[in-house]
Formats: structure tokens, C-alpha cells, sequence
């Protein structure tokens, strides 16, 4: 048996947004993020190219790049903020027991029983695993939260668990 504490605020969101992302969310964000990287690029070039021609103008492309890499960096972060806001405040301290049947998630709020099988993916940072259930909702837990069992011994359970493979995230 395992048991995690987690508090859930801006700094478990926006991990957890990053982690879904560079996961399941990667065919569809990817792209989408190769066309801003190049739109950056391309204000950047008309930048240069105004600037050397004489035009003014020139500031408006930067603003636009500035804006678009704003977005592009602030992406997980505004994730996290939007996920963070639909989190109830009696559910923002977890408290998670595993199980060889299950796993239960305690809070202020309640209680609720989930089985292994509705996991879709395992992602560890450096700081924290993840469960995704789908594209639009996971949960989290810190590495540091443990208060029965440890993360390496967590890692060999859950992998036997679920018969999934962790995937590492930076």
C-alpha cells in the first residue's frame, strides 16, 4: 500500500498541463506549436527586413512576435490556471491511498474509488506523477508527498498495476 499528500495549486496544475500536452495532447498541440514558432520567425524576418528598408512599421511585427512567443511559453502555465480554477477548494489537499484493487482519493470534499484499468497513461517528472484519463483530465501527485511507501517502490506498482509503461517528461 502507498499513500500520497497532495496539494493541488498553481504549481501541480501547470505540471500537470505540461505533462498532458507533451503526451496525449502531442499530435494535436505539436503542429499548432510549429505554426507559432514559425510565426515568430516570420515577424522577426519583417522585422529586419523594415528596419533595413527604412519603413517604419517595424514595431508592430515585433509586438506580434512578442505576443505569439508569450503564448507559446504561457501556454501550460494559463493550462494549469484554467484547470486550477475548475478544482474545488475543498479538493485542493489530496490525499490518495493505493491499493492492490484500486486507488482512493480522500479530501475535504469527499471520497472517491478509482480502478487502474481507467488509467490511459503514467507520466513522471521530476517532481510528480501523473495519471491521465484522458485528454482533458488527470490527476497528480507529488513525489515528496509520500507518507507510506516511496517513489521508486510506487513506480514498480503502478507499472505491474496498470501494465503501462511510464513515460519520462522534463
Amino acid at each position: 500500500m502507498f499513500i500520497i499528500q497532495t496539494e493541488i495549486n498553481q504549481k501541480t496544475m501547470t505540471a500537470l498541463a505540461r505533462m498532458t500536452r507533451k503526451t496525449l495532447r502531442r499530435g494535436r498541440s505539436g503542429p499548432v506549436r510549429m505554426l507559432a514558432w514559425f510565426i515568430v520567425a516570420l515577424e522577426l524576418f519583417l522585422t529586419t527586413v523594415y528596419i533595413r528598408a527604412g519603413e517604419g512599421g517595424w514595431l508592430v511585427n515585433v509586438l506580434l512576435a512578442c505576443i505569439m512567443l508569450a503564448c507559446i511559453l504561457g501556454e501550460d502555465h494559463v493550462n494549469g490556471a484554467v484547470g486550477l480554477r475548475q478544482v474545488l477548494q475543498a479538493s485542493r489537499s489530496v490525499n490518495a491511498s493505493f491499493k492492490e484493487d484500486g486507488y482512493v482519493h480522500r479530501t475535504q470534499a469527499g471520497e472517491s474509488w478509482w480502478p487502474y484499468r481507467q488509467i490511459r497513461a503514467i507520466v513522471e517528472s521530476r517532481d510528480y506523477f501523473a495519471f491521465l484519463l484522458d485528454r482533458t483530465h488527470g490527476q497528480i501527485y507529488d513525489k515528496n508527498g509520500f507518507s507510506w511507501g516511496n517513489s521508486d517502490e510506487f513506480r514498480d506498482f503502478i507499472q505491474r498495476k496498470t501494465g503501462l509503461k511510464i513515460q519520462q517528461v522534463r
